[in-house]
């Protein structure tokens, strides 16, 4: 594939998830004149020892992209066993296509050009809920992770109070578009909604009352009979 194709993908993948965002993550380019070079921003799930931070990272995707992955490194502080120290993702979908014994992944778990940045990113997301520790790029953060908990936990809260506090100033993660019916009130609601008949022989004149003024009992008992 030609770099100008690849680069075209890469644009209207950057477009679309800018119109359509994904809870969780945004991307932007790092510069606008190279469409190989983004910047993520993740927000840490709930419920988990990121909960709270919004960290930024950049992707760097190859020339022959899709056919070969991109790298995915944290420019944020991050402690995960599926993080090297130096910031770098390692997950097997970022992992080179084909088979590697020595990893022990299967061919299916590892890249493939159906992959997209949004999959790449919901799969990261998936990572900071369930690391992997077969295989763990950072030992240290792993054998924390499992034998000192709290102070793992401890650790992460003070590396999210930091990522937020590096967050360009008036930063907000955008909010995926969810449909919200709009309340039906006589404002919004069309005229044809209150439409009704009026039956015109139950609705008596102001002259039928005038008429019946000054009529004794027995003469209004005597039209009620006619009735």
């Amino acid at each position: 594939m030609s770099s100008s194709s690849s680069a075209r993908i890469l644009i209207n993948q950057l477009k679309k998830m800018q119109k359509e965002p994904v809870e969780g993550f945004t991307v932007e380019l790092i510069d606008e004149s190279d469409v190989y070079k983004w910047r993520f921003f993740i927000k840490g799930p709930s419920d988990t020892p990121f909960e709270n931070g919004i960290y930024v990272g950049t992707i760097d995707f190859p020339e022959d992209y899709p056919f070969s992955p991109p790298v995915l490194t944290f420019v944020s502080e991050f402690w995960h066993p599926n993080v090297y120290t130096d910031g770098k993702v390692c997950i097997s979908i970022l992992h080179p296509p084909g088979e590697d014994e020595m990893s022990g992944e299967r061919p299916e778990e590892r890249w493939n050009p159906t992959q997209t940045p949004e999959t790449i990113l919901l799969s990261v997301i998936s990572m900071l809920s369930d690391p992997n520790f077969s295989s763990p790029a950072n030992v240290d953060a792993s054998v924390e992770w499992r034998n000192n908990k709290k102070g793992f936990l401890d650790r992460c809260k003070k590396l999210a109070e930091k990522a937020n506090n590096s967050l360009p100033l008036g930063f907000a993660m955008p909010e995926p578009f969810r449909y919200k019916p709009e309340p039906q009130t006589p404002q919004n609601l069309d005229d044809e909604d209150f439409e009704f008949e009026i039956d015109e022989d139950e609705v008596m004149d102001d002259d039928d009352d005038d008429d019946l003024e000054g009529l004794t009992e027995e003469e209004l008992a005597q039209l009620e009979e006619d009735d």
